[in-house]
């Protein structure tokens, strides 16, 4: 069993925003599979179970607002019995959290193994709710340029601009690519397929404040 978590806010209000880019890649994901979403209150999650070749896939994302993703992601490993890793010295693992990054600019993802947050509260909260292990894999999709500072908040809660649906589209599509051969190779092998695509060669411009 794996499990794909895509990290975002429930609700319309949140629904195209920079920090959902996790739900919407698992959502255009389950579509691909011809997979519908299912509400669990006790997993405080919306869940679809599909098959990506041998592998049983569940796909799943929190409704417990970003910073306390790690709420659900829980309940849902103890409910399916999913170990982190499937066996000691295993090199693939059987969580994988896609999220956004505003560290990498928009138009480039990145798998990544294990490691810290990176500042991204859902994370955060995973890490902390597995009890500090930090060893599950990540699919990070870059929102950036990061603004920094105090405005970093309302960049991640605002919408895309309208000229940079296009790239979030190609983006959303090149990671259901590599969530698949992620569930059918490992993450090492992912990384070095995707992690040099760069569809905004180009820094995309940073709104000015108003």
């Amino acid at each position: 069993m794996k499990i794909v978590v895509g990290l975002g806010n429930p609700g319309p209000r949140y629904e195209m925003t920079r920090h959902n880019v996790g739900f919407r890649l698992v959502e255009k994901l389950a579509a691909q599979l011809g997979a519908d979403f299912r509400n669990s209150g006790s997993l405080q999650c919306d869940w679809a179970r599909v098959k990506v070749g041998s592998a049983d896939v569940v796909l799943v994302k929190p409704l417990t607002y970003m910073n306390l993703s790690g709420q659900s992601v829980q309940k849902v490993l103890h409910w399916y019995k999913v170990d982190l890793k499937a066996q000691p010295g295993d090199h693939s693992c059987n969580l994988i959290v896609a999220h956004d990054d505003v560290s990498l600019n928009l138009g480039r993802l990145r798998f990544q193994k294990a490691g810290g947050a990176g500042g991204q509260h859902g994370v955060e909260s995973i890490i902390e709710c597995l009890s500090g292990n930090k060893q599950f894999d990540r699919l990070k999709l870059g929102v950036g340029p990061d603004p920094g500072g105090a405005t970093r908040g309302d960049y991640v809660l605002s919408n895309f601009p309208p000229e940079q649906q296009k790239i979030v589209d190609e983006i959303l599509l090149h990671g259901c690519e590599g969530i698949k051969h992620w569930l059918k190779t490992d993450i090492d092998k992912s990384a070095n397929r995707f992690n040099a695509l760069d569809l905004c060669p180009v820094e995309p411009k940073i709104d000015e404040p108003k």
